[in-house]
């Protein structure tokens, strides 16, 4: 495996300072949020001038953006890293990534604070896409096996699930009870329910 230090000597000077900026960005703007963010601030955290940070970022909120799916890629890392050999891999993904966000300060703010655009941003990120993806195969083979009827779209629910999911993880941190295990145990029984009960001994075997 390529260690930290080996990938960080294969990446060039221009792939190290844009990853120093986006560090800088990612410290910053999760502990101060975007407006009290300024590109000048976030130029000299990384040891450059504005000037300098303006070759690899057009502005702001490009610096913005960047930072946030940086932070969310980093989450997802460690939520995969947690559920990689689990029999339950939403319902684990689900309690690892409400666990993570209290150590991605940046991701936390957008999900505390952000506006629908960034919250669109998220939602749209592997983190929870392909979340969606696991849900619409695991619908799909009960269907296939008559567990739940085919006339339904496989998409269509996978989509309402996650929707429930991604409101879920949101209210829960936007309310400060990221520790309230029993509402999202509560919230995987009734999806479990709807899907036509939990993953079976097969199922999970194929995981």
């Amino acid at each position: 495996m390529t260690s930290v230090h080996e990938r960080r000597r294969a990446l060039t000077k221009g792939e190290r300072t844009r990853e120093r900026l986006l560090r800088a960005a990612i410290d910053r703007f999760g502990a101060h949020g975007y407006r009290a963010t300024s590109v000048s601030q976030l130029s000299r955290d990384a040891g450059l001038t504005p000037a300098a940070a303006y070759a690899y970022f057009d502005d702001k909120e490009t610096f913005w953006q960047a930072a946030v799916r940086t932070d969310l890629d980093a989450l997802r890392a460690d939520v995969l890293a947690q559920v990689a050999h689990s029999q339950y891999p939403i319902a684990d993904s689900m309690r690892a990534v409400v666990a993570g966000l209290q150590q991605h300060a940046l991701a936390r703010r957008v999900m505390v604070e952000g506006s629908p655009h960034d919250l669109q941003l998220v939602l749209a990120h592997p983190l929870f896409a392909s979340t969606t993806r696991l849900i619409q195969n695991g619908l799909e083979t009960r269907q296939e096996a008559g567990i739940l009827p085919r006339h339904a779209s496989a998409e269509q629910l996978a989509i309402g699930m996650e929707t429930i999911i991604f409101s879920l993880v949101l209210s829960i941190v936007r309310a400060g009870m990221d520790t309230d295990g029993a509402r999202i145990d509560a919230v995987i029984a009734l999806l479990q329910a709807a899907a036509g009960g939990p993953p079976t001994e097969a199922e999970r075997r194929r995981i």
